[in-house]
């Protein structure tokens, strides 16, 4: 009996302390309803199925890690704080504008050192923060 009540209070206080990861599941689905299933470029749907939260994220490293899109998109808002899950089951198209908002706003912004926008990468057929490995 005792080890489950360490068990338990080692699971809550993990949860406690947990910073909010990035990805949920609705920014993706915003994402891929936003830019991907309206592409009219099959190359540009495939890398974006096949990168899934790598469009954010970096394969293998921690979720906290961003690439270069991910990491503007925090920047402007686009947070799991901001945007609790919560949040898009009270008022799922009302979210999802205001997460539209933020995603149309950074297509004009640049990675560092890239010489064209996340709008245009994605317009040439390329994810915006890097490769399908979001690197």
């Amino acid at each position: 009996m005792k080890k489950w009540i360490v068990y338990l209070a080692v699971a809550m206080t993990a949860s406690m302390v947990s910073p909010n990861a990035f990805a949920i599941k609705e920014f993706s689905e915003a994402w891929a309803a936003i830019y991907a299933e309206k592409s009219t470029n099959d190359g540009f749907k495939k890398l974006a199925m096949e990168a899934k939260c790598n469009v954010c994220h970096i394969d293998g490293e921690n979720k906290k890690k961003h690439n270069p899109y991910g990491d503007v998109l925090e920047h402007d808002g686009l947070t799991k704080k901001n945007f609790p899950p919560a949040k898009f089951k009270e008022d799922l198209e009302g979210t999802r504008k205001k997460v539209e908002e933020i995603l149309k706003k950074i297509e004009d912004k640049k990675a560092e050192g890239s010489d064209k926008t996340f709008g245009q990468r994605m317009k040439d057929g390329l994810l915006p923060g890097g490769d399908v490995k979001g690197k």
